[in-house]
Order: C-alpha cells, then sequence, then structure tokens
C-alpha cells in the first residue's frame, strides 16, 4: 500500500487570485482534484525553468553580439561615392530635367 499525505487547502475569497483559483479547483471531479494540484504544480514549476533557460539563451547570445560601430560620416561617404560613380551623361540628363 502507498504511503499518502495530505493537505488542507483554503482560499482567500477576498483575493481575486484565490478566487479564480477556487472556481477552477470546484470544477475539477472530487477524484479527479488531487491529480489537477499535481499537474498545475508541475506545469508552474516547469514554465519557471523554462522561462530562465530562455532568459540565458538570450543573455549569452546577446553577450556573444558584435554590432558594428555607428559612422553615418562613412554612410555620407558611400553615397558620396555612389554618385560620382553615375555617368556623367546621366548627370547631365538629370540636370536637364
Amino acid at each position: 500500500m502507498s504511503e499518502r499525505k495530505r493537505y488542507y487547502l483554503s482560499f482567500d475569497m477576498d483575493n481575486p487570485r484565490h478566487r479564480e483559483a477556487e472556481v477552477l479547483f470546484a470544477r475539477q471531479a472530487s477524484r479527479q482534484r488531487t491529480e489537477y494540484v499535481v499537474n498545475s504544480i508541475l506545469t508552474a514549476n516547469q514554465s519557471e525553468i523554462l522561462e530562465q533557460i530562455v532568459r540565458q539563451a538570450v543573455r549569452n547570445e546577446l553577450q556573444n553580439l558584435r554590432l558594428p560601430p555607428q559612422n553615418t560620416q562613412l554612410e555620407e561617404t558611400d553615397m558620396d561615392v555612389q554618385l560620382s560613380d553615375l555617368p556623367g551623361s546621366l548627370i547631365h540628363a538629370l540636370e536637364e530635367l
């Protein structure tokens, strides 16, 4: 015969979270309530562990991220180079418009 431990739950009906939890708990068939509590506790624990893993993975990726330096002069220079690369005939055609 397996050992069983008994816990008694109480809900604070002035607390909205407790009221919501009590409604969900009361919807369970009386023989399913223990399994419902077990599933809820394990799911909450797994969610917390998963969140920690995701946060650590994002933190690690951000630490390894190398962004190029922000240099606006380089971008302006690139635009000048592109304009000077245009053929003279095209520039004259644009000026006539």
